[in-house]
């Protein structure tokens, strides 16, 4: 039965008290599904009615729902291991301890930090990611980058031929039906983001590397619509065989793979712990406001889509309210 009023409630406050213009929610358990859609899409230059079938800028949410789900695909068929150096694949990076498991549980220790960033091309920036050095942080800290995730969708560019968002749409999104689940989106149905340099930025990525990159970004660029994401959160809950997954894989991604005594991380997904049970919880935020949150133990989940960027991302409060909304939701999960 789907019983989580205090999670509700501190949702609907997020509209209620002006933290973000609109908000679309869903609450999962087994085959219960129960959504509701508040709020407005847009308060710049005016204000729109929100959609309950509008597009979201997933942002980071990219990283597992299209890059590590493609990498896990790969693992399957044994074309790579993630035990693999990342130097197998980007010969010009020149450091072999980093591995491919390193990029994916950000303890890679590979620096973030890019002089003028905003100013070079995307093959330039791509050039730059590969020649960042590698810090002594190295397996000793998870330090969350998005430059794991760009480097890690170049090596499944390399492997494969074609750029990683184009990979995962053929080989994770088209097969699973989720049509809605796109790299380009009709923007017409996008919810407005970030006010940049006067113009609303509306069915574009918003991070700036993933405009640089374009479709070889593997850490941003993903829209979706609640729909696809119930049907995807579905999958990883493992109500459903909807995801071109096996079974086993998605199961494993509900285990630590950080090294003991780091902050607990997947592959690709942050954990949080059942807080009577103890046991592992799959979850991953989006700059833009997007939460995705799956318990395969008591199938049950939480999706969380808002604009918090929208007109202005100085929205601190957001990322308070976020936290309290999943521990309300870890508290109520019964």
């Amino acid at each position: 039965m789907l019983n989580f009023p205090k999670t509700q409630l501190l949702i609907e406050s997020l509209v209620s008290e002006r933290i973000v213009p609109g908000v679309n929610y869903a609450l999962l358990k087994g085959d219960q599904v129960f959504a509701s859609t508040l709020g407005f899409a847009s308060i710049y230059p005016g204000k729109s009615q929100l959609s309950p079938f509008a597009y979201y800028d997933l942002a980071s949410c990219t990283k597992v729902l299209a890059t590590t789900a493609l990498a896990l695909q790969l693992k399957e068929a044994g074309a790579i291991s993630f035990e693999d150096p990342l130097s197998k694949y980007v010969p010009e990076f020149r450091d072999d301890r980093v591995q491919l498991k390193h990029l994916l549980t950000h303890t890679s220790g590979i620096r973030g930090w890019i002089e003028n960033r905003s100013a070079l091309s995307g093959p330039e920036l791509m050039k730059a990611i590969v020649n960042l050095p590698v810090t002594s942080e190295f397996n000793h800290v998870v330090r969350y980058a998005d430059t794991n995730f760009v480097l890690l969708g170049l090596v499944l560019e390399r492997l494969l031929g074609q750029p990683v968002q184009d990979l995962a749409s053929q080989r994770i999104f088209a097969p699973a039906g989720l049509t809605e689940t796109t790299f380009a989106p009709p923007k017409d149905e996008c919810v407005p983001t970030e006010l940049v340099d006067g113009q609303v930025i509306q069915g574009i990525v918003h991070d700036p590397k993933g405009q640089q990159l374009g479709r070889r970004c593997g850490s941003a660029g993903l829209f979706s619509t609640m729909s696809d994401l119930v049907k995807i959160g579905r999958g990883y809950m493992g109500v459903s065989d909807l995801l071109p997954l096996k079974r086993e894989t998605i199961q494993d991604l509900y285990q630590v793979k950080t090294p003991r005594g780091l902050p607990a991380r997947s592959w690709g997904w942050n954990l949080v712990f059942d807080p009577k049970e103890n046991y592992p919880i799959i979850y991953h935020t989006g700059f833009t406001g997007t939460l995705i949150l799956f318990d395969q133990v008591k199938q049950s989940g939480l999706i969380l889509l808002t604009n918090r960027v929208h007109p202005s991302r100085h929205n601190q409060i957001f990322l308070t309210m976020r936290s309290r909304i999943i521990q309300a939701f870890l508290a109520e999960n019964r």
